[in-house]
């Protein structure tokens, strides 16, 4: 499964329902599917000028068995 994110120099974005953003770490961004990728693309020209190094990274998810019982 492919997610998308938005990083930057300093970290990645978690975006409020108000537009605003708080740079993150992995573990706490904004992450989106395939279906929103033309609106991120959008976004990403919006933001570009605010944020050193602006871009869409595509996190690459896989599932797989860890441990047993």
């Amino acid at each position: 499964m492919n997610l998308y994110a938005f990083k930057s120099d300093n970290g990645y974005l978690k975006i409020a329902q108000d537009g605003s953003y708080t740079l993150v770490g992995i573990n706490k961004a904004s992450v989106y599917d395939d279906s929103r990728l033309d609106s991120l693309k959008d976004q990403l020209t919006a933001l570009k000028p605010e944020l050193k190094n602006l871009r869409i990274v595509k996190l690459v998810l896989e599932e797989e068995d860890y441990f047993w019982a």
